[in-house]
């Protein structure tokens, strides 16, 4: 009897444990990636955000990716307004991308023309590539390497 009652509990307990393994193998890995070049420099972000959000334009919905570099001295910003429904593809108009000197004494740089290529995206996680042409006043400077892979946050 003794035994009978071991091997059910024991067999609860694997159950319970089968069970929450195979429900977290779809879950998204909390892992954000927001990185790029900026004329051969890497710009990695150690603290990424990301959320999908309303914008000014009348039913349009912006995903916004954020992020500092892990030494603290920029702060960098993708934005990519979707035309119609949040989707993959290839964005040229819409996009807008910042890097900013947290230092005063800098001046940072913002998009002249940035191409961004979502290859998946849903309500939790979002991921793709980028690159183009910054400027800082009437410097400008190629953007290259750029690719994120990031868990959207609930923000609306």
């Amino acid at each position: 009897m003794q035994f009978k009652k071991l091997t059910l509990a024991l067999s609860a307990i694997l159950l319970v444990i089968f069970s929450a393994c195979s429900s977290n193998k779809d879950k998204v890995n909390a892992i954000s990636i927001f990185s790029f070049k900026i004329d051969n420099v890497l710009y990695q972000s150690n603290a990424t955000t990301a959320f999908i959000t309303d914008t000014l334009y009348a039913g349009k919905k912006t995903l916004i990716i954020d992020g500092l570099t892990n030494n603290f001295r920029n702060h960098m910003e993708l934005m990519i307004t979707f035309p119609d429904t949040i989707g993959t593809g290839t964005f040229e108009n819409m996009v807008e991308m910042a890097v900013m000197n947290i230092e005063p004494k800098e001046n940072g740089y913002v998009d002249k023309t940035v191409t961004v290529n979502i290859t998946s995206i849903n309500n939790r996680h979002a991921e793709g590539t980028f690159s183009g042409v910054l400027i800082n006043g009437e410097i400008e400077k190629p953007l290259t390497d750029g690719t994120f892979k990031v868990e959207i946050l609930d923000h609306q």
